[in-house]
C-alpha cells in the first residue's frame, strides 16, 4: 500500500481527513527511499517504529473533526494493513535471518552519551546484533538527523562504515513468513471499493 491508502484507511478508522495522517504514514514508510522493495519494511514496520513514531511526532494528533487519535494506534494500524494483521517485534522479523548478524560491525561512539543510546536502541529492543543496521546505517543517519539533528547525523555518517548501507543488508534478507510480505487483504478490498470515490 502507498501513503495515500493508509490516509484512507486511517480516515475510516479515526475520522477526520485523509490529509490529517500523512505525516504518520509518511514516517512509517521513509525505509521506502533507501530500498524500494517489501522488505524495507523490516525497518520501521515493527513496534520499535511505533515507539520512534510516538516518539517522534508526539503522542497524539488532533485529526479534522477536533478528535484526539494517538499517533501509535495509527502507526499500529500501518503495520497491520502492510503485514496481514501482524504487529512484529524486531525480533519476530530478524529472528530466523541469524546468518546477517555478521553484517553488522562494530558500533561507533560517537562521543555523546544520547547519541549513543540511540545507536544502540534496536539492539535492546530485540537483543539481536542485526538489528543495529537501523541506526548504524546510512538509514540510521537519516533517522539521526530527525531525532537529534544535523551534527548529530553528520558525525553517525563520519564515523560509520562507508559500505554499511541498508540496501546491501535487506538484498541478503530472507522473507520468512508470510506476514512480512502479504498485505492485509480485507484492508486491499475496501480500498477496492471505496478509495476511488474518495480521490
Amino acid at each position: 500500500m502507498n501513503i495515500w491508502d493508509h490516509c484512507l484507511l486511517s480516515q475510516r478508522k479515526f475520522g477526520g481527513q485523509p490529509g490529517d495522517y500523512e505525516k504518520i504514514h509518511s514516517f512509517m514508510d521513509s525505509s521506502k527511499y533507501f530500498f524500494y522493495h517489501n522488505k524495507h519494511r523490516l525497518l520501521i514496520h515493527n513496534l520499535f517504529g511505533v515507539e520512534l513514531a510516538t516518539e517522534l511526532l508526539g503522542n497524539f494528533i488532533e485529526n479534522s473533526d477536533h478528535k484526539k487519535v494517538l499517533v501509535r494506534d495509527v502507526a499500529i494500524e500501518h503495520c497491520r494493513e502492510d503485514l496481514d494483521g501482524k504487529i512484529p517485534t524486531l525480533y519476530d522479523w530478524l529472528k530466523d535471518n541469524t546468518e546477517l548478524e555478521s553484517l553488522i560491525g562494530e558500533v561507533p561512539d560517537l562521543g555523546n552519551d544520547t547519541w549513543n543510546r540511540f545507536l544502540w536502541r534496536p539492539f535492546l529492543r530485540s537483543e539481536l546484533k542485526a538489528s543495529l543496521i537501523i541506526t548504524c546505517s546510512d538509514f540510521g543517519v537519516f533517522l539521526m538527523e530527525h531525532f537529534h539533528g544535523l551534527e548529530a547525523a553528520k558525525q553517525l555518517a563520519r564515523s560509520l562504515d562507508p559500505e554499511c548501507k541498508v540496501k546491501s543488508f535487506l538484498e541478503k534478507f530472507r522473507f520468512t513468513q508470510r506476514w512480512q510480505y502479504t498485505p492485509q487483504q480485507e484492508e486491499l478490498e475496501w480500498l477496492r471499493k471505496n478509495a476511488v470515490s474518495q480521490k
